[in-house]
């Protein structure tokens, strides 16, 4: 589907997944009536629909639909009665992906907290730095955030000893409006700042039934979300599976030979990734045959890995583009890929994006702004939010992203972009992952270095590598220098580290 889907073709999708049948409406109807919109609410309706489902994998270990639900109630009823947990209560959870996270954030989301989702990556002074500033009352930790208690005045629960605690017997919870959902941005420019989104149907609704639609992940049994839930994208990637009744698969962290081995092993259709992941999968002669529905996001999407995927796995790449603070607003299928390798698509529906300049005029097709969304499922659903990326719109609609505008340079009086280097060098037979930064230089202002991870095997000569790419580019784009490098360091949700990389310098 290369042009943007019509409201009559998604609603037609979306009868035939079986999620807008009389019955289903019903019963979700149901749901709200007696315990309220939140994100439990999805939940219990994959377990009306499916009880005996398999919801959830970790390690070998399965939760079927109802068991699960089953679980996160007994915890809600547990922080409610034992810890008195409330309505609109700032609850922080720090974890990786796993039974334990989840249980932990459906249980607080069913009693209407506010749940803010913290990076198990962190250490302890910055974690506990977060839990004042956002004046969290509650931590419940879920491997990760060890030891915290010593730093922080309030309680701290570890979510499998809730579980093992928490009474089979309960006080009926009863009807719960909908808490809000925090997830922080990943502060490339100071300290991580929170994106907070109460679950209203009405606003997420649009955004909800176009990925249904378009990613058609009805068609596929059992997904493995490869990124952190503490993410916005891991987390949304997690309840779209989960409401439409899949098996989710999750592992506490990636590792490219074991998600491979494990999509090989359980022959799982489909998985949500970002594009280092994906690229270093690809690195690897592993069987990922089963696989119907590749979703990329989070991070640029290099031209090279996407037609890679195609070579490798045919027309199942789907791309994804959206901030912590915007949510997802742009959808690249296959066949826009396929075209264009370098889009990252084009609107969903229910988001408007334009291209500015600095007056914050709109600019035509062809020319590079800055680009913002309007979204009613974004933070400020009533007002445009910057996304902090460079880009433009072709005379097709596609769009597209050259660059984050924190990232850009001046060399020699010329406007360079580390992205447009990167994606050149990763066009090398022989370069495997690719990255430049900005550094201060006494003749030109600033000029690139770049990082080069070689293909396994390759015997790649950095000289080399720069004559090659003198022939490429223009003179003031070129690097003062090329590092080799084994491997580059990533963030917590698999994004090139930039910051860690101008420590190296």
């Amino acid at each position: 589907m290369a042009a943007r889907p019509s409201r009559r073709w998604i609603l037609r999708r979306l009868v035939a997944s079986g999620l807008l049948t009389p019955s289903a409406l019903a019963s979700f109807a149901a749901i709200a009536i007696a315990s309220g919109v939140n994100l439990a609410s999805l939940l219990r309706f994959a377990a009306r629909r499916d009880p005996e489902g398999i919801a959830l994998v970790e390690a070998g270990r399965g939760w079927s639909f109802a068991e699960l639900s089953g679980q996160c109630e007994r915890m809600a009823a547990a922080l409610r009665d034992a810890h008195g947990v409330v309505r609109g209560q700032p609850v922080g959870i720090v974890g990786r992906n796993g039974a334990d996270l989840v249980r932990a954030v459906f249980a607080a989301a069913r009693l209407g907290a506010r749940v803010t989702l913290l990076n198990p990556e962190m250490s302890r002074p910055q974690l506990a730095a977060l839990v004042e500033l956002h004046h969290i009352r509650l931590v419940i930790t879920a491997g990760g955030g060890e030891g915290l208690a010593d730093d922080v005045a309030c309680p701290v629960l570890d979510a499998a000893k809730l579980l093992e605690t928490a009474p089979l017997r309960h006080r009926r919870i009863g009807r719960v409006g909908g808490g809000e959902l925090v997830v922080l941005t990943g502060g490339t420019t100071g300290p991580p700042k929170a994106a907070a989104r109460k679950p209203s149907v009405l606003n997420f609704a649009r955004l909800f039934l176009h990925l249904v639609a378009a990613l058609e992940l009805d068609r596929c049994k059992s997904a493995l979300v490869a990124v952190p839930l503490f993410h916005g994208y891991g987390i949304a990637a997690f309840l779209v599976a989960l409401a439409l009744g899949r098996t989710v698969h999750l592992m506490p962290r990636f590792g490219a030979e074991a998600a491979s081995a494990l999509i090989a092993r359980e022959r799982i259709e489909a998985v949500v990734v970002v594009p280092s992941m994906l690229q270093r999968m690809l690195a690897r002669p592993a069987d990922l045959s089963s696989l119907r529905c590749v979703i990329s996001g989070g991070a640029a999407l290099p031209p090279p890995v996407a037609v890679e995927a195609r070579r490798r796995l045919g027309e199942v790449l789907f791309n994804l583009y959206g901030t912590s603070e915007g949510g997802v607003a742009v959808f690249a299928a296959p066949a826009d890929l396929a075209a264009a390798p370098d889009t990252i698509g084009r609107e969903i529906w229910g988001v408007r994006v334009t291209i500015r300049d600095g007056s914050d005029a709109p600019l035509p097709d062809g020319e590079r702004g800055r680009i913002c969304v309007e979204s009613k499922a974004a933070v400020s659903s009533d007002s445009w939010i910057e996304t902090g990326d460079v880009g433009f719109r072709d005379g097709a609609g596609r769009l597209f992203v050259r660059g984050r505008i924190d990232d850009m340079i001046v060399s020699g009086g010329e406007n360079v972009s580390p992205w447009e280097i990167e994606t050149v060098l990763l066009t090398h037979p022989h370069v495997a992952e690719a990255a430049a930064i900005g550094v201060a230089d006494p003749d030109f202002g600033q000029r690139l270095v770049a990082f080069v991870v070689p293909t396994v095997g390759a015997q790649l000569d950095a000289d080399a590598l720069s004559d090659w790419l003198a022939e490429r580019v223009a003179r003031y784009q070129r690097p003062r220098s090329i590092a080799l490098r084994e491997a580059l360091p990533l963030t917590a949700i698999g994004k090139v580290d930039k910051k860690a990389l101008r420590h190296i310098v």
